[in-house]
């Protein structure tokens, strides 16, 4: 008889959050308030508002957080690309 684990990263219980999720919500919270403090109401209603959507889990790829699907995606635009032409 085996045990078999759900997933190997430690889950916190509350909508599968990791503490990587836990971070970068706190990174979204912490330039929420830095900017709201400067005035800047409305680019900090925008910044909160791609936190809160970047934590929202997708199951549609192995990725489970948005914010993870927006990293591969950049990876993907910027990566380098090598062409080979040959004559024949």
């Amino acid at each position: 008889m085996y045990i078999t684990l759900q997933s190997v990263k430690r889950n916190l219980g509350l909508f599968n959050l990791e503490l990587e999720d836990l971070f970068v919500g706190a990174g979204f919270i912490l330039a929420f308030t830095i900017i709201f403090l400067l005035h800047f109401y409305t680019i900090s209603i925008v910044v909160i508002s791609l936190g809160i959507l970047s934590l929202i889990p997708v199951d549609f790829s192995k990725q489970n957080r948005m914010y993870k699907l927006f990293v591969l995606f950049v990876k993907f635009i910027f990566k380098d690309r090598y062409y080979y032409f040959y004559k024949d």
